[in-house]
């Protein structure tokens, strides 16, 4: 199809006179109402930083591997990028521990188990999920410091294996806090 000088005049004093006569009632028109959120901006928040500092645990993990298994490993970069994931990882507890919902928390012995609540038989048992991300960012800050010993002894064999423990690690972190932010996972 051939477009034309006349045909392209055409079609903009179509689009021309759309926008006259639809501009006006567009621009009385309010803006839409957002549906009202069903989870409160501050809930919103601390899964945004949990899910940041989880990220940035992850990248560093990521990066802390590749530099191990490299030629020359430069040591002195590893301790700057473990400094960083311990920070993270003091974030990530914390965020976590504000974000877990009383529901999430176990029961104490001193309160009796109501029927059908955990504690009860056929009742899914609930985990404490700030303690479960404790458990594995505390393996996960080990095995790096393992990993860092391994390779200031030169123990190649060793380094293999703590970059492999150092993957696991990240991997069962990030079903934890995506079960700790209801998102399925471990």
């Amino acid at each position: 199809m051939r477009i034309s000088r006349t045909t392209t005049t055409a079609l903009a004093a179509c689009c021309s006179l759309a926008l006259a006569v639809a501009g006006p009632a567009l621009a009385a028109d309010p803006a839409p109402e957002r549906p009202a959120a069903s989870v409160p901006a501050q809930d919103t928040a601390d899964r945004l930083t949990t899910v940041g500092s989880l990220g940035d645990i992850l990248s560093l993990g990521a990066r802390i591997g590749k530099e191990a298994q490299a030629a020359k490993p430069d040591l002195a970069k590893l301790r700057e990028m473990q400094r960083q994931l311990t920070e993270q990882a003091s974030r990530l507890r914390a965020s976590v521990k504000s974000h877990a919902q009383p529901s999430q928390q176990p029961q104490t012995s001193q309160q009796a188990p109501q029927p059908g609540q955990p504690g009860q038989p056929g009742a899914a048992v609930q985990r404490d999920v700030v303690a479960d991300v404790q458990k594995v960012v505390d393996q996960l800050v080990k095995d790096l410091n393992q990993l860092l010993m391994d390779l200031a002894a030169a123990n190649i064999l060793g380094v293999a294996a703590d970059v492999s423990k150092l993957l696991g690690d990240l991997q069962q972190l990030l079903g934890v806090v995506l079960s700790a932010l209801g998102g399925g996972g471990a």
